[in-house]
């Protein structure tokens, strides 16, 4: 029994122990692997480039402008100091770059330059006339203003438009100068000429020379149209040269008066001789009747009778005087004078 008992208990062993070993394991639930996502990297954008042509061309104009006015040669450093400068804009500008602002500024002191350098011409032809005293302020606030964008082109930080503002008040200053001195010369100049007018016509020159005398008054009038055009330098020549020819005119025709004014005494003084000669003939041999061979009746018509027009007539009439236009642009001015 006690054997039975030890089988049974070793035959439960061993279903036990094979029941253990032959158990199916639990399964382990498996992680779903989701696809990482693919994350995209974007590119920074390029800069963008600026067009600067517009401006390039304004400086390249202004820098020839500046070189017809002579300032490549009048102030040779800053015009090469400017250009280094231009240069360098340039470069900028071909890689696209906003060279705006400094190629507005280049401009500004090309345009200064061509300025300074017609303002200095203008006082050099104000010194050499000597019109100064014609208008001694504009004068001086123009040789001011010259040296101060002298000493603005040398300074640092100094701007291209606070140097244009001094050479452009330089150039208009001398240029009223020479308005002023041109304008009261052709004025007095206009009083000789229409003095010599009045001579002229007191010999009536539009009757003896009338091509000649018709000149000399479309000059005087092309003086008024052109001072009236606020170009008083082009009227003083047209002045001078119709008081010259009204002075010639004068001069010509009251020498041929004088002269035939001479043959008319010298002519009386022959017919009072012979005169005298006929009357002491009539005492010595007195002739008698009235159908003498070689002698005309008292009434007969020797010369047609002719008649001839007033030569009050053949005057031109022009103004005596001749009024300013104050409303001129004195921009204008200037600029006539320089020519």
């Amino acid at each position: 029994m006690k054997k039975r008992y030890v089988v049974l208990f070793g035959t439960t062993l061993v279903l036990a122990f094979v029941s253990c070993k032959s158990a199916p394991k639990a399964e382990e639930p498996v992680a779903e692997t989701q696809p990482a996502e693919t994350v995209q990297t974007e590119n920074p954008a390029a800069p963008e480039k600026i067009d600067n042509s517009g401006a390039l061309a304004k400086a390249a104009a202004a820098r020839q402008a500046a070189i017809d006015a002579g300032a490549d040669k009048t102030a040779a450093d800053l015009f090469t100091d400017t250009d280094n400068l231009y240069d360098s804009l340039k470069s900028q500008s071909e890689t696209g770059e906003d060279a705006t602002a400094g190629l507005a500024d280049v401009t500004a002191r090309y345009q200064a330059l061509e300025e300074y350098a017609k303002a200095l011409e203008l006082k050099a032809r104000i010194d050499e006339l000597g019109y100064s005293s014609y208008d001694q302020s504009d004068y001086d606030k123009g040789s001011d203003a010259v040296g101060t964008f002298e000493s603005l082109s040398s300074a640092d930080g100094a701007t291209g438009s606070a140097m244009y503002d001094k050479a452009h008040l330089a150039y208009t200053s001398f240029g009223k100068v020479l308005v002023t001195a041109f304008r009261k010369l052709a004025q007095d100049e206009r009083t000789a000429a229409f003095k010599a007018k009045r001579d002229a016509d007191s010999v009536y020159a539009g009757v003896s020379q009338k091509d000649a005398y018709n000149d000399a008054v479309k000059s005087f009038r092309d003086g008024d149209a052109s001072y009236s055009m606020q170009d008083p330098e082009k009227a003083l020549k047209h002045y001078q040269d119709s008081r010259q020819a009204f002075t010639a005119l004068y001069a010509d025709i009251s020498e041929k008066r004088a002269a035939a004014q001479k043959a008319i005494d010298d002519a009386k003084a022959k017919v009072s001789e012979s005169a005298d000669y006929a009357a002491q003939a009539d005492k010595d041999a007195p002739l008698e009747g009235d159908d003498i061979e070689g002698i005309e009746t008292s009434d007969a018509v020797l010369l047609q009778t002719e008649t001839y027009e007033d030569p009050k007539n053949s005057e031109e009439d022009v103004p005596e005087t001749i009024t300013d236009d104050t409303d001129g642009n004195s921009e204008d001015n200037t600029t006539e004078a320089a020519k």
